[in-house]
């Protein structure tokens, strides 16, 4: 009788220990993977998320671009791919014209002048524009210009003189056209910025003719605020790019040069580059070689702005050098 008794004990240990042994198993062993019914001709292949910062913000890595300072900038969404002393004021020279150029644009557009509006010579303009040196088209007294005649040579060719005639014709005075120029740096939030001339020559160079600061006094401008007016000129009046990037302009029987040799249908030096249609260059002595460029590739678009660099071809190797790390990160 005992012996059954023990017997049965056994058998119900048994029981219970296989019992716990399988539920173990079932806890522990993974759910069995379900099949996916699949629709004939689509791909269920489920590819990771990966994060990734857009291109276009990415900063380029550090090229040590020879320039006082330098900054490019995407036109589009005015993010700055790169940048070294941007925010800090420097003679601008005639890259100042860009503000000439958006005021006039401007004045066309409120219809106070028109493009065919015939400008007579004053002795300030026919003076610098017969001044040796100084970049011009060699405007002459007794002799009448279009608006558009005058802002095509101070577009293409830098000329000094169109640019005053073009800020008499505006606001009946230099004087009061720099004036325009300044609240309008102002408008624009621009800190680092002050004009007293609408040519970006020294005041000095201007001899008795200048109107506004000290004859000491020349334009300034951080590189990053004349991004900001080289991206506002394009985006609001994208045409004027149909104007910058002719190789050469004519008046009478004198053909000039554009001052802008990346252009590749110039390629001076070899130094154009595709894609390049802006925007202007700029020097003097206290100033150094500067430029402003332009350039579209694949839909995308770069305002470029190098400053106080020490040659006239440094300018615009400097500039490539930017535009070949944009193009390729």
């Amino acid at each position: 009788m005992i012996l059954l008794k023990s017997l049965r004990l056994i058998i119900l240990l048994v029981i219970l220990f296989g019992a716990g042994l399988y539920g173990l198993k079932l806890v522990t062993q993974p759910e069995p993977t379900l099949p996916i019914n699949r629709v004939s001709g689509v791909d269920y292949t489920v590819t990771p998320i990966e994060l990734h910062i857009p291109e276009r913000i990415q900063r380029l890595p550090e090229l040590a671009i020879q320039a006082s300072s330098v900054i490019l900038i995407n036109v589009d969404n005015g993010n700055i791919l790169y940048e070294r002393n941007n925010d800090q004021s420097f003679p601008v020279a005639s890259m100042s014209k860009m503000m000439t150029e958006l005021l006039v644009l401007e004045a066309i557009q409120q219809q106070k002048v028109t493009w065919n509006q015939t400008v007579e010579v004053s002795n300030y303009a026919y003076t610098i524009s017969n001044s040796p040196g100084f970049s011009s088209v060699h405007l002459q007294k007794g002799q009448t210009y279009t608006i558009r005649e005058l802002f095509e040579a101070m577009a293409i060719h830098s000329a000094n003189g169109a640019a005053i005639a073009l800020a008499e014709a505006v606001a009946g005075s230099e004087k009061d056209f720099v004036l325009q120029m300044n609240q309008k740096a102002e408008e624009m939030g621009f800190e680092h910025t002050q004009y007293v001339n609408s040519t970006g020559l020294n005041n000095k160079d201007l001899g008795t003719f200048y109107s506004v600061g000290a004859e000491t006094d020349s334009n300034r401008m951080s590189a990053q605020e004349v991004a900001m007016l080289a991206r506002h000129l394009i985006q609001s009046f994208p045409t004027i790019l149909d104007v910058i990037d002719a190789s050469t302009y004519t008046m009478g029987q004198q053909t000039f040069t554009n001052t802008n040799w990346m252009l590749p249908t110039l390629n001076v030096q070899n130094l154009g580059y595709e894609g390049v249609d802006g925007l202007k260059t700029g020097f003097t002595d206290e100033a150094g070689y500067c430029f402003a460029g332009t350039v579209e590739r694949q839909g995308e678009r770069f305002v470029s702005v190098v400053m106080g660099t020490s040659t006239k071809t440094e300018r615009f190797s400097e500039t490539k050098r930017l535009y070949e790390a944009a193009f390729g990160r």
